[in-house]
Formats: structure tokens, C-alpha cells, sequence
């Protein structure tokens, strides 16, 4: 479980400690695509999808601890921890 809060500071993110990273934010989107990397992955693997989708998706991409920006954040290791995190964010 995550046990700091001292975030690197995160390119397009709603906030210092926002799990949500928007590669090209669009406020006036109709759709808001969440997007989880695959294991070990980070966010960053979402970062040019926006150029490929109608300007009515946002990409918002999910940068769990321990990995990309959050590197020094000890990661979670059991999904149901990740799940309760993630549904306190929203």
C-alpha cells in the first residue's frame, strides 16, 4: 500500500498526487477513455494514442506507484488494493 505522498512532478496530471495522467487534456470531451498499462508497464505507453482517436475521447491514463513518475512509490501488490485506491481517486 502506498505509504508517501511525495510525487515527482507529473507532465499533464490533474494534480501532484493524481494517479491520472492526460498526454492532451480535452475538458469538453464526450468520452473519457481510462487506460491501465499492462504488468510493469507505466502510463507513458498511452502518450500519442490521443492523436489517434476523434477529438471527443480523452485519454486518461492510470500511473500506478512504482512505476513511471511514481518510481520511488512502493507498488501494490495485490489487485484488490489497487481497485479500493483507484475508486478513492474518482
Amino acid at each position: 500500500m502506498r505509504t508517501s505522498k511525495n510525487d515527482s512532478k507529473m507532465p499533464n496530471s490533474s494534480s501532484l498526487d493524481s494517479w491520472l495522467i492526460y498526454p492532451k487534456p480535452n475538458p469538453d470531451a464526450q468520452i473519457r477513455l481510462f487506460c491501465f498499462p499492462y504488468a510493469g508497464g507505466s502510463a507513458n505507453i498511452f502518450r500519442h494514442w490521443s492523436n489517434h482517436l476523434p477529438n471527443t475521447i480523452e485519454v486518461c491514463a492510470i500511473e500506478l506507484p512504482g512505476r513511471g513518475m511514481r518510481i520511488k512509490l512502493p507498488p501494490f501488490t495485490q489487485l484488490e488494493v489497487i481497485r479500493k485506491e483507484n475508486l478513492k481517486s474518482f
